[in-house]
């Protein structure tokens, strides 16, 4: 219990005394009814406080993500009581970070006098891109008239990945990429050719079809055959974090990376991610599944901030890539830009101010 119940635990105590008191004092009907109204009060209000709080089991139920920014996120939580109890009344609250508790109301009153098990169900609307912890949820309960609470608070880990929106691309206008390697592939992406390198040790994990068997025969070991690598397009996408966005335009350049990097993901082309003024923010291409999930989280939990330090860093000055950046074409003479998405509210085509502008934008752009 609270300080503030003790308190009113200790004006109790008084004030039954005080009845008792006065009762034994003063006789009479009315002198005796008030002393029976007073311990009947208090009688309520030990039975509220005797309610097994501590047995009373909360889960959260959460419905698979991840999610993408605006979408509403249903959230359930079970309560289940050992047995049944005269409950007044018991509140539910899960804590909610912040940055959502504008988004949803997630506190319950109930009276569960005649059931062992609830569904409380919220709903948090139109939820911004980010990833967010839920940890706590806190059960209280009392006598009927709430002048004594009890709470206790519950730690149930859970994490809401909301990605940011996207759109879907069929081009994105590039007729050259940062090429890493000695020989060009331009379809479908794979580990080896078949060109024959040469023969190396086996190691496990190798193919049993790349055994050569000829040559382990031989030697008495097992011997692999070696191919000619392919060199796999590889894309870096530059987030200009060092310029200043407007909260709108922020969301949109975040909006058109995530659009970027799974059109790459879907047509099976190498990806990578730089953010500006983070140097150690730089995921170097890759592919696969995970690889798109480790970007988008990225994305995912990626804030605005409120600085520019205007200078490009030299580093990206060494690197193709496509920018999404507010920043005029003029600004970025001299970098290796091979794809430019420019984020701002314009009459002129040269600009996008909205995630639907993105695959014409972007099926326009030449090098």
């Amino acid at each position: 219990m609270t300080k503030a119940s003790w308190q009113r635990v200790f004006i109790g105590i008084v004030i039954v005394l005080s009845a008792g008191t006065y009762a034994h004092v003063q006789g009479g009907f009315l002198a005796w009814h008030l002393f029976g109204f007073v311990l009947a009060m208090v009688a309520v209000i030990m039975l509220g406080l005797a309610s097994p709080l501590g047995r009373v089991h909360v889960s959260r139920l959460l419905d698979p993500g991840p999610f993408r920014s605006g979408d509403t996120v249903v959230v359930r939580l079970r309560v289940e009581y050992p047995r049944w109890w005269p409950w007044s009344w018991l509140i539910v609250e899960d804590i909610l970070p912040a940055h959502l508790s504008s988004h949803a109301s997630a506190t319950f009153t109930v009276s569960p006098w005649m059931y062992k098990r609830l569904i409380l169900e919220y709903k948090i609307q139109s939820t911004p891109r980010g990833i967010y912890h839920l940890s706590t949820i806190v059960v209280r309960t009392g006598d009927i008239f709430g002048l004594i609470t009890r709470e206790r608070a519950l730690h149930l880990a859970a994490t809401i990945t909301v990605w940011p929106q996207s759109v879907k691309l069929h081009t994105i206008g590039l007729n050259r990429y940062n090429w890493q390697g000695e020989a060009e592939r331009h379809r479908g992406t794979a580990e080896e050719s078949s060109n024959l390198r040469g023969i190396r040790d086996y190691v496990p994990g190798d193919r049993l079809s790349q055994i050569h068997w000829r040559t382990s025969a031989r030697t008495g070991a097992f011997k692999v055959k070696q191919f000619e690598p392919f060199t796999q397009p590889q894309l870096h996408v530059t987030l200009d974090y060092s310029k200043i966005f407007d909260v709108g335009d922020w969301e949109l350049a975040v909006s058109s990376a995530a659009s970027i990097v799974e059109f790459a993901h879907f047509r099976g082309q190498a990806i990578g991610l730089m953010v500006l003024d983070c140097p150690d923010d730089h995921i170097f291409p890759g592919m696969g599944h995970d690889h798109l999930v480790k970007l988008l989280d990225y994305l995912a939990a990626l804030p605005r901030r409120e600085h520019s330090t205007t200078r490009i860093p030299p580093v990206v000055r060494e690197q193709s890539a496509l920018w999404i950046t507010p920043r005029d074409p003029e600004e970025l003479r001299g970098v290796p830009v091979v794809g430019l998405v420019t984020i701002g509210s314009s009459d002129t085509p040269t600009r996008i101010s909205s995630l639907s502008e993105l695959p014409d934008y972007l099926s326009r752009q030449t090098v």
